[in-house]
């Protein structure tokens, strides 16, 4: 129990109170001393801890084309997991000369024996590589990171170049390897569907023959259509049918304003006189609301008016008659033209039963010409040994200047969480026994 009993409470009758220490003493300086302990137990750990500095390079993984449907090209984060590998580690230790770099010498002493650097060095230099590097994909794509840590950030840097440049051709390798897994099927289908591509270029032949087409273009799909007419019997059609067309909206202009009986303002004659006959009615209107309609100079206007008006009204039946004339042109051409196209389609009618036939024909030769040229294509990438572009380095790695270890957030957050913790104890039970000396 805190506190002390003085002679007054023993012989007064008041019921006795405890005189306790004050709140800073109680409660302030064991804080105060739980936040020194455990600031100086993180500053311990931090200035005690080897500084070790991060450094990564950023890499984008590539499918290469032709092969995005094969479904035995692992995947992203199939392929990053061999940046970790032995085989990438070793290279790295052979490309770098790590076992007669200073540095790294310096930092792993155990492989500095003075001798020639043997495989078991080698091996033991790689598992040194492979423990302090880590490998990071960014979630479903195509983007990873590889990184190093040591405690030189140069020599960081340089290890983590060195194990990109390493794991390029290892994935490499990896895709060629699964391309190449499936190249004896790939021959045995290209002689197959060769085969096939014969056959069916044989009946697209035939079928042609017997439609009385006398060659085969290089596309085959282009010269025949479905209703059994050749390439240049469609040309001419659409050629007659454009004609039509165009004369029948002709016609149709031309019949519309023989209907409405208007003149046409574009002809330069008629503008001029109803323009003038606008302007010598504005200037009769004038008149005869100033003066009187006998009017000697409202009777002269009235007579030029009376002159527009008669010949404004024999341009009208001149238009007339003319687009009477055109009307009459125009369905000559249109019978002209519709006997044309029904002609030109009663001749390749006497055609139509073989044609039909050569439709299926043209898709069954082009679907096999395009698988046939697709595998040729792919037995090539696998017969030529070139490695495919498999991954590329998009951001090389740069000196870091900030250690990542020790992580001194991670230290001082974790100190003052711990006295915080302790602290709410120191509280609690001061309150605690203050309860009971009462």
């Amino acid at each position: 129990m805190t506190g002390r009993y003085d002679d007054a409470d023993y012989l007064s009758n008041q019921p006795r109170r405890v005189r306790t220490r004050p709140a800073w003493l109680r409660i302030g300086m064991p804080i105060a001393g739980i936040v020194l302990l455990t600031g100086g137990i993180a500053a311990a750990i931090g200035l005690t801890t080897t500084r070790l500095y991060e450094s990564h390079v950023e890499l984008e993984l590539i499918t290469p084309e032709g092969l995005g449907e094969d479904v035995t090209i692992p995947l992203p984060a199939e392929r990053i997991v061999a940046a970790r590998s032995s085989e990438v580690a070793t290279h790295v230790v052979s490309n770098l000369s790590l076992l007669d770099d200073v540095r790294f010498l310096s930092l792993y002493p155990e492989l500095d024996t003075g001798e020639r650097a043997d495989n078991e060095l080698r091996q033991r230099a790689a598992g040194i590589l492979t423990a302090n590097m880590r490998t990071e994909l960014e979630d479903g794509g195509s983007f990873a990171i590889i990184a190093y840590r040591s405690a030189d950030p140069a020599l960081a840097a340089n290890i983590a170049d060195g194990l990109a440049a390493a794991f390029l051709p290892v994935d490499a390798d990896r895709l060629a390897e699964a391309g190449s897994e499936t190249q004896a099927e790939l021959e045995s289908l290209l002689v197959e569907i060769r085969g096939e591509l014969e056959a069916a270029e044989r009946a697209l032949a035939e079928g042609m023959g017997e439609a009385d087409i006398v060659a085969l273009p290089d596309t085959e799909a282009e010269l025949v259509t479905l209703e059994g007419s050749d390439a240049f019997s469609a040309e001419a059609r659409q050629a007659l049918q454009s004609q039509l067309a165009l004369v029948r909206a002709r016609l149709s202009g031309v019949e519309a304003a023989i209907a409405s009986g208007g003149l046409d303002t574009e002809d330069p004659v008629i503008a001029q006189l109803q323009d003038s006959r606008e302007d010598l009615q504005a200037e009769y209107d004038r008149l005869t609301a100033q003066f009187r309609s006998d009017y000697p100079a409202a009777l002269e206007l009235r007579e030029r008016l009376d002159v527009i008006n008669a010949t404004l009204e024999r341009e009208a039946l001149r238009q007339t008659e003319e687009r009477s004339a055109q009307v009459q042109r125009l369905r000559l051409q249109e019978s002209d033209l519709v006997a044309q196209i029904n002609a030109l389609g009663d001749e390749v009618e006497a055609r139509g039963e073989a044609g039909e036939s050569l439709g299926p024909l043209q898709q069954d030769v082009r679907a096999k010409r395009e698988l046939y040229d697709l595998l040729l294509a792919r037995l090539a990438a696998a017969e030529g040994g070139e490695l495919p572009t498999s991954a590329r380095v998009i951001a090389p790695a740069e000196i870091p200047t900030r250690p990542v270890v020790p992580d001194w957030r991670l230290l001082l957050g974790g100190a003052a969480g711990i006295a915080l913790l302790l602290s709410i104890l120191v509280v609690v039970r001061d309150r605690r026994r203050a309860r009971l000396a009462y």
